[in-house]
């Protein structure tokens, strides 16, 4: 079994005595696939950059209801229940969910009419870490909103609402706290998270009804309430078409986010065939002028090979020699490619590093990408060898004995 290592070694020695053309071949491996590795790079950096900024932004999760309809607690129990339903919390009417005034009495700074949206556990809005707020005394103020009133969490501010009973007009005022204060560009309008309960309570003294744990006086409310809105979040920005589609076959009619999201998915469908479409035709020249020259150079040493064989070599020896030589090309090439890849990364990204958020790369490949085309060169080097190990094992030893 000497023979394999053995073979080995004069291949080895025959690709460095002819140094000049076995550097050829590295070097035209090297212009083939370096731009290979940088033209991925684009297309996984730039694709996974747009992906995960879909995926991060709530905003293209959300599924918004248009209009107003009547949702009861049944319809809210089955959709969230549902596995592509991450978040799910009854709305009320666009009208009743606002303050008509929030004060800072710290600063004296105040807003007027500002929004209320529904919150609670699991809220995309709020990032982990953040206090949820609860019960009818809380709130969470959007990152413009606490600017504006120069809030911070834990402080007290003064809450009212308007109405009109009959001939008359009233307000109710009470003290709130700030249970967080929401990151810069998670909410873009001046508004306030809280909890289901505080809207129902200013829906209800809105439309004359009695709140008696704040003290607010009216009619009795109802036993059974419906909804006329919601929040709604996909799981995923991959489910919300389907999810959307399931609802409009209800006879809810939403917007959604699903046109960017196709967009993306449009445009990393596209620049893959590119990639594939010049990765294809690159590969084949390079290995039909790969197996064309180890072709000849079998014809060239067709006398020395005959003499190998003469000595006792078996004929795989005789077809490991070109595949040898043809692997040593591929560990060569790709290595020179990956010396060339990584500078030019490097300058893309900091070429577009204003562009880019943290942790983003235009121009990126993981280890698993770099190790997949190391194997598709070394696969694609030893099948082009294949033909010159076919016409080497073809050679007689008597061929050895000829010109002696």
């Amino acid at each position: 079994m000497r023979a394999t290592p053995e073979i080995l070694r004069l291949a080895y020695r025959d690709f460095a005595y002819e140094r000049r053309i076995s550097l050829c071949f590295v070097l035209a491996l090297m212009a083939v696939l370096a731009p290979l590795l940088i033209l991925f790079g684009l297309k996984f950096g730039l694709v996974d950059t747009l992906a995960q900024r879909l995926v991060q932004s709530p905003a293209n999760r959300e599924v918004q209801p248009l209009g107003s309809r009547e949702y009861d607690q049944a319809w809210f129990d089955r959709v969230g229940a549902r596995p592509d339903v991450a978040f799910l919390v009854p709305n009320t009417r666009r009208i009743a969910a606002s303050l008509s005034r929030l004060l800072n009495p710290g600063t004296g700074q105040d807003l007027q009419v500002v929004s209320m949206i529904p919150t609670g556990a699991g809220d995309p809005l709020l990032p982990a870490g953040l206090a949820v707020p609860t019960g009818l005394a809380e709130l969470a103020l959007s990152f413009g909103a606490a600017r504006t009133l120069g809030a911070r969490a834990g402080d007290r501010l003064v809450a009212r609402i308007d109405r009109r009973r009959g001939e008359r007009d009233e307000h109710a005022v009470w003290e709130v706290a700030v249970s967080a204060v929401l990151p810069e560009g998670a909410l873009g309008e001046e508004a306030a998270l809280v909890a289901l309960p505080l809207l129902v309570a200013t829906e209800d003294y809105r439309d004359g009804r009695a709140v008696p744990a704040l003290g607010w006086e009216g009619t009795a409310a109802p036993t059974a309430r419906g909804f006329a809105r919601f929040r709604l979040y996909a799981a995923s920005i991959y489910a919300v078409a389907g999810l959307a589609a399931d609802l409009a076959a209800d006879g809810v009619q939403v917007r959604t986010a699903a046109v960017e999201i196709a967009a993306m998915q449009g445009l990393d469908r596209n620049l893959s065939r590119v990639f594939w479409l010049i990765a294809l035709i690159g590969s084949l020249g390079f290995l039909a002028s790969l197996a064309a020259n180890l072709l000849a150079n079998v014809e060239r040493k067709r006398r020395e090979l005959a003499v190998v064989r003469l000595i006792g070599f078996p004929t795989r020896s005789l077809i490991l020699f070109p595949v040898a030589q043809a692997v040593l090309v591929a560990l060569l090439g790709a290595g020179a490619a990956l010396l060339v890849y990584l500078p030019v990364a490097v300058a893309l990204n900091s070429w577009f590093a204003a562009s880019l958020q943290a942790g983003e790369s235009i121009c990126r490949l993981l280890p698993s990408h770099l190790l997949s085309a190391l194997a598709a060169t070394l696969l694609g080097a030893a099948a082009a060898a294949a033909w010159a190990g076919w016409r080497a094992a073809r050679i007689e030893p008597a061929e050895g004995l000829r010109d002696v």
